[in-house]
């Protein structure tokens, strides 16, 4: 009897790969697997999760990129669902040059989406804030476009920018502007959690 391991594969930048986070590597990716398990969502084991945040990767590095990371990890028996946290390498150009404009970022991701969602389950996570004003407005312009694309292919969404940003947790834990600690990630992923889309997205039984 072949079991079956259900995977989750999430893919982003440096937030997603939790630079800053001492406490737990992985950041809030891990914080949100260890959730998911206590609340009996995804147990552990069985269920496996996949970090795939790098630094400074933008829509369209992961656009170049999730598919061959994806299919080179699968097992005989693995159900995989594909998580997608991207935007603020776009919106903020950390590593310096001109950001993207969100119309652009969002055309890259409905393209990456048209193939994500017809290989498995596939959740959306918009891009959490980050420190300057100016890059935020396009950060929070980025996650509507993206919300609007989810639900046109009826991709699950979850929103986070307009909650961290209202929350002193989140933003008092970006020591460089852009990445949280182990304070904000814990945020993060509790943020996720309470959302009724997410707790279905993480749910093994599904």
């Amino acid at each position: 009897m072949l079991h079956t391991t259900p995977a989750w594969f999430f893919f982003g930048d440096s937030l997603t790969q939790g630079v800053n986070d001492a406490v737990m590597p992985g950041g809030w990716v891990s914080r949100l697997a260890v959730l998911a398990h206590e609340a009996g969502l995804s147990p552990i084991p069985r269920a496996t999760f996949y970090n795939l945040g790098a630094r400074r990767h933008s829509t369209a590095d992961l656009a170049t990129r999730w598919r061959s990371e994806l299919e080179c990890r699968l097992i005989p028996g693995m159900v995989p669902r594909l998580v997608f946290c991207t935007g603020v390498v776009d919106m903020a150009a950390p590593g310096g040059g001109q950001p993207a404009q969100p119309q652009l970022a969002a055309a890259l991701l409905d393209q990456l989406l048209a193939e994500a969602a017809s290989v498995a389950p596939t959740l959306v996570i918009s891009p959490p804030p980050v420190s300057d004003a100016a890059a935020n407005a396009r950060i929070g312009q980025l996650g509507k476009l993206q919300q609007q694309i989810c639900a046109g292919r009826s991709v699950a969404f979850a929103q986070v920018y307009k909650i961290l940003a209202d929350t002193a947790d989140y933003m008092d834990d970006l020591s460089d502007g852009l990445h949280p600690g182990a304070q904000g990630c814990t945020r993060m992923a509790q943020t996720l959690l309470a959302q009724e889309c997410v707790r279905a997205f993480m749910c093994a039984a599904q």
